[in-house]
């Protein structure tokens, strides 16, 4: 899929989605704001109504007769009110007047309801007990929308209450207004939708222009018609234009092969030289011990120059690799102690004390073995050089969040202008003991080899002498 389509694809399902659940909760909500609006002029209809009333009392007690007369004047009254989209011509508002034990006296609905005892529903009840007299039921209790709001107010004659009024008023008076509130609000919802969807497809198809030539370029790149990617788009489009070029540089192998090629013709050099000026040296007429010294030499130099040809080899494959193209699960205590085993010969000859702690606790990692194998090789091969004779060598195993393989030797340490490029390919430290210099290669694969697990490699000097390298693994 299009990173243009998917990004407007998730704009929808997002967007979209939470739009629609706005749209239905202010849709839901219209309705019940229509009716707590309705609420307000009706405590004004009650509160009026109810002091009209007290101009008819007669002997304290509520004369409703030309209250009565005056109601079924107002009820049979015709008109036409246009509000809005809506025509009204009639009245909805509903009356009832209770007596002071809170018996119905006057009903504006026909009488339907006099001669009941209100005195225990809220508006009556709330009402005489000096409270907001506030009541909503169901005409018909199957049907939500049947709901008639009723407000009651007080009647007094010299301070003291004789009755109540209620004014009522059916939800279904307000539902138009609710409805037409309804659709104008999806309306005007749908189009603004429409808008900011044209908007931002138009939007990131006007961002990610750049992105679809870097692909093409990408493209042309693999197929080698490339000779050179354009700076394209801002701030990380174009650094992202920059990496690929850089990318097809060295896909081209330019710099990569130069760099090998020159520093393994400058590290050959020096064996070369000693086996070429060694064999030249030689004659028959040589005492033996002095052919014999020269035969080692060329030995000892073309040892040398085969191991860092095998080591440059093994590095190059794994700085080949972007990520492990296999896993498999690794006992890493294990795999030290069979290095270690397999070391034997030096820590013999050097006469070296092993210290371990933590490599029987089986501390199982994700990775490649062999890898693991070279560069858990190269680390104590360094250590065990480096270490002087019947020096200690101290090797832990630590799991925590992280797994940790410390590896600590007891020799001259670390010089400071060393310390940030031992992890350099082809730098090398000169051995105190041997007098020579390694290959420069060990530590550079183990470098590669920790990032290639996600890993961390790091070589610092020890607090007491000595140097102390670390491999980080996540666990």
């Amino acid at each position: 899929m299009r990173i243009t389509l998917l990004i407007v694809a998730g704009f929808i399902v997002f967007a979209g989605g939470g739009f629609l659940f706005l749209m239905k909760s202010i849709s839901s909500d219209v309705e019940q704001q229509y009716s707590q609006a309705s609420e307000e002029p009706l405590v004004d209809f009650a509160h009026l109504f109810a002091s009209l009333l007290e101009e008819n009392v007669k002997e304290g007690r509520i004369d409703v007769a030309d209250f009565r007369e005056g109601v079924k004047n107002a009820y049979r009254r015709e008109f036409l009110a246009r509000i809005y989209q809506l025509e009204k011509r009639q009245i909805y508002t509903g009356i009832y007047v209770t007596d002071g034990d809170g018996i119905v006296i006057f009903d504006s609905e026909n009488g339907l309801r006099e001669g009941e005892d209100y005195s225990e529903y809220n508006d009556v009840y709330l009402a005489r007990q000096g409270k907001y007299g506030v009541r909503a039921t169901r005409a018909n209790p199957n049907d939500s929308e049947s709901t008639v709001f009723y407000i009651a107010a007080p009647v007094y004659h010299d301070e003291e209450m004789i009755g109540t009024l209620t004014v009522s008023r059916p939800e279904t008076a307000m539902v138009p207004f609710a409805q037409e509130s309804r659709r104008s609000i999806i309306r005007s919802g749908w189009i603004t939708a429409l808008v900011v969807f044209v908007l931002v497809t138009l939007w990131a198809y006007l961002v990610l222009y750049p992105i679809r030539h870097l692909t093409l370029d990408a493209q042309r790149i693999a197929q080698g018609k490339q000779d050179r990617v354009e700076e394209r788009g801002l701030a990380e489009l174009h650094a992202l234009s920059l990496a690929l070029e850089n990318m097809r540089r060295e896909l081209e192998g330019k710099h990569y092969v130069e760099n090998y090629v020159q520093a393994l013709t400058h590290e050959l050099k020096s064996p070369l030289a000693a086996i070429r000026g060694a064999a030249e040296l030689i004659d028959e007429s040589m005492p033996e011990e002095k052919r014999r010294k020269f035969l080692d030499n060329i030995l000892v130099e073309t040892t040398r120059s085969e191991d860092m040809v095998r080591r440059l080899v093994q590095l190059a494959v794994v700085e080949g690799q972007q990520e492990l193209e296999k896993k498999e699960a690794v006992d890493l205590g294990a795999l030290v102690r069979e290095e270690i085993f397999g070391l034997a010969s030096i820590i013999e000859n050097r006469s070296l004390e092993i210290r371990e702690q933590g490599l029987s606790g089986g501390k199982v990692i994700q990775g490649e073995p062999l890898m693991l194998r070279i560069a858990v090789r190269n680390l104590l091969s360094n250590a065990f050089d480096f270490s002087a004779e019947r020096g200690v060598v101290e090797i832990s195993l630590v799991s925590s969040d992280l797994i940790e393989l410390c590896v600590r030797d007891h020799g001259v340490g670390l010089p400071d202008y060393a310390v940030d490029r031992v992890f350099e390919r082809f730098y090398s430290l000169k051995n105190e003991a041997t007098g020579r210099k390694g290959s420069g290669i060990g530590l550079s694969f183990v470098k590669a080899t920790m990032e290639l697990h996600g890993g961390t490699a790091s070589l610092r000097d020890g607090e007491c002498g000595g140097a102390v390298a670390t491999l980080v693994f996540p666990s």
